[in-house]
């Protein structure tokens, strides 16, 4: 019986390695911000969740997405875990944003709006 040389099994786990990572199997191919639109009231949080969309159609809650805001205004805010917080302060205003969550290259967007009191 002939034993595998050291760079024969090297090249051979390089090669299986390669295969996962670019062959047929499940991957991530969208991200769904829910809910969407995400309408907070002053003061209000609400915790979103980035619902990843996979090869074969099934779904699954991305808790490790990276989450961002883009908002003219610092009366909403969106924390590291997906954490919305609406804060108007000084009577009635309102406002408006979009939250990205991002995970393995792929993100996906949702409205938030933000009003205070009486809006």
């Amino acid at each position: 019986m002939k034993s595998i040389s050291t760079a024969a099994l090297a090249a051979l786990f390089a090669l299986a390695i390669v295969s996962l990572a670019c062959g047929s199997g499940n991957r991530l191919v969208s991200i769904a911000v829910s809910p969407n639109p995400a309408n907070l009231s002053a003061p209000q949080t609400l915790q979103l969740q980035a619902i990843g969309g996979y090869s074969d159609g099934t779904q699954k809650v991305l808790t490790s997405a990276s989450w961002t805001l883009s908002s003219p205004s610092p009366a909403v805010t969106v924390d590291s875990k997906g954490m919305a917080n609406c804060q108007v302060s000084g009577g009635p205003a309102a406002t408006a944003g979009t939250i990205t969550a991002s995970f393995a290259g792929v993100s996906g967007s949702a409205v938030i709006s933000c009003s205070g009191p009486g809006v």
